[in-house]
């Protein structure tokens, strides 16, 4: 895949395996000292998440966040043995639900640092494997106008997927909350609704979570 011009927004979406929170947690920690002193890293965050549709997780799901200068930035970095073997040693205490790449391609600018980082509010997090791109496109357009429209509900964002595992069909939508009772109502007056219906009919779900930011040190 060619590289993309401009900053980047890696997505993990992580399961931590059974018995290795403690690990997962120290590891974790160790691998983004070590990339936040890279040039060409930007601003990383991490969210924890507390629901996932439409099945619930079986184990903690942790989704970590890095912006970077560009692609060719990240490239460069993975290729530095110190993130590499650090990486390697936060890798085996979990499984990745969804790893891509993203650039925004709808909805307002774009601020890492400043996403879902109030007190109480919650990130949706939606990567889809598109099946049907014209109806998608049609449908998920009316489905944020309509989500948009509930109370408690803020900003939203389409992305492009430009790297990552996978990624044939893939897309990314994000939307902000203001708390957990907002995210919840949403979800029990929109689920059943047509609109939603047909939106959910044009993709299969990779990682669909709702989250609520968290340390990662």
């Amino acid at each position: 895949m060619s590289a993309a011009p401009g900053k980047v927004h890696e997505i993990a979406i992580r399961k931590v395996k059974p018995g290795k929170a403690d690990q997962f947690r120290e590891r974790r920690a160790a691998f983004i000292k070590i990339l936040k002193q890279q040039p060409g890293a930007g601003t990383d965050r991490e969210f924890e998440s507390f629901l996932a549709m439409p099945q619930p997780d079986d184990t903690d799901v942790f989704i970590g966040m890095t912006t970077y200068d560009s692609l060719t930035a990240n490239a460069k970095i993975q290729r530095n043995i110190r993130v590499v073997w650090n990486f390697l040693r936060f890798a085996r205490t979990m499984d990745l639900k969804a790893y891509v790449y993203v650039q925004p391609t709808e909805g307002p600018p774009f601020d890492l640092a400043r996403l879902a980082a109030q007190p109480g509010q919650v990130l949706e997090v939606g990567v889809r494997r598109v099946t049907d791109r014209p109806r998608f496109d049609t449908t998920r357009r009316a489905f944020i106008d309509l989500l948009s429209e509930q109370t408690g509900v803020g900003e939203s964002w389409e992305f492009e997927v430009v790297k990552g595992k996978k990624t044939d069909g893939l897309t990314v939508g994000m939307t902000v909350y203001d708390s957990r009772q907002a995210a919840e109502a949403a979800i029990g007056t929109l689920l059943e609704h047509p609109t939603t219906q047909a939106y959910f009919g044009t993709f299969e779900p990779v990682a669909l979570q709702y989250a609520t930011s968290t340390t990662n040190h």
